[in-house]
């Protein structure tokens, strides 16, 4: 009987190592950022005109994507033209904080944000970024995963190479490598901490889940206005979650969808899409 080799590797392996030998230039380049860190302390990074962050190095590389790739840059663009008054977003799948730190810098003195994270990696990346910039004490961080309901979930470190992210656990992954993080609700997120101007959600394909936690919230007199990442590639190649499940769902509470230009999106050609990133209002 043949011998599975990858299977193999996850009996014999541990994740944490495999995730290192996968990419050894990003990890390389990792542990070399740290080491700078250590001796000279963060850098600056230029986020837009007259916004700079003070953020270690490993940060800066990530977000460097809001400055790089046109569709993030849009993405992020959209959603500083939105925060004119005092912010209050919960940015949900929030890495590094990109975001967070936007509705602080854009939002005016009042403003704050709950950041739900549940990569440890990332979560504490977040809290030097905030250190740094003067802003622990407006940025709520919350090392969970949201979704429809409360408890707990299971999930994998992707590693050092995906820049620490954590997705949710399959099949494939037996319980050894798997990491149980709490599971929060965006309702239960508003009962703590107030309801949300502003909600962004990037989660890796739990969109609809994330969405079914905040029914609440989505249906109050003020519903927060959206920024989601949609990932319907990734949701057909599971074979789980329908795509159309997340877009009809809000179709259903009221909310309409726009491109970050403000575009009105035909359903059709928006689940046609494998990542899409988009607004939506009620």
């Amino acid at each position: 009987m043949p011998v599975d080799g990858r299977a193999l590797a996850r009996m014999l392996v541990p994740r944490r190592v495999r995730n290192w030998l996968r990419s050894p230039r990003a990890s390389l380049r990792w542990i070399g950022d740290g080491v700078r860190d250590a001796l000279v302390g963060p850098v600056d990074f230029d986020v837009r005109a007259g916004w700079r962050l003070a953020c270690p190095r490993a940060a800066r590389r990530a977000y460097r994507a809001h400055v790089d790739d046109p569709e993030q840059v849009a993405e992020l663009d959209a959603f500083i033209a939105t925060c004119w008054a005092p912010v209050r977003l919960f940015d949900v799948g929030a890495h590094f904080g990109l975001f967070s730190f936007a509705a602080l810098r854009y939002g005016g003195p009042g403003s704050g944000a709950v950041a739900v994270e549940p990569s440890p990696v990332a979560t504490r990346m977040l809290r030097r970024v905030a250190v740094a910039n003067g802003a622990a004490d407006r940025i709520e961080v919350v090392r969970a995963a949201a979704g429809a309901g409360r408890g707990r979930i299971g999930m994998v470190d992707v590693g050092v190479q995906a820049a620490g992210y954590f997705i949710t656990a399959d099949a494939a992954h037996p319980a050894t490598e798997q990491s149980a993080v709490p599971l929060v609700t965006v309702d239960a997120l508003a009962l703590q901490f107030g309801a949300p101007t502003h909600l962004k959600v990037d989660v890796e394909g739990a969109e609809e889940a994330v969405l079914r936690g905040a029914l609440a919230v989505l249906r109050s007199a003020e519903p927060p206005l959206l920024f989601l990442e949609f990932h319907h590639g990734m949701l057909r190649e599971r074979g789980g979650a329908a795509p159309a499940a997340a877009v009809d769902l809000l179709a259903s509470l009221g909310f309409v969808i726009y491109d970050t230009n403000g575009r009105l999106w035909d359903r059709e050609e928006l689940l046609r899409r494998d990542l899409v990133r988009v607004m939506a209002r009620r």
